[in-house]
């Protein structure tokens, strides 16, 4: 039997304007990356921030690309438009 490989994908999307370039995050309770942001005191209820990311699925997505698409637009609601791939 075969071992299991499990690939995570990670977005990061940079919004450049006039004042400053902006990261989009995605708010995560559930997730053990995910941080909580500075000035934020303890809840009940923490509201957590992180990279939008999800796991590639070979079965769904046939590229890399199709799987992050696919996944920001369930997390975001947004469309990409130029996606570039960093090593």
């Amino acid at each position: 039997m075969q071992p299991q490989v499990i690939i995570g994908l990670n977005a990061v999307i940079v919004a450049v304007t006039e004042e400053v370039p902006r990261i989009l995050t995605v708010q995560r309770a559930e997730h053990a990356l995910a941080e909580q942001m500075p000035g934020e005191g303890a809840r009940d209820e923490e509201v957590l921030e992180a990279l939008p990311f999800g796991p590639f699925d070979p079965v769904s997505d046939r590229t890399l690309e199709l799987g992050l698409r696919r996944w920001v637009r369930e997390q975001t609601g947004l469309e990409l438009g130029y996606v570039e791939q960093l090593y």
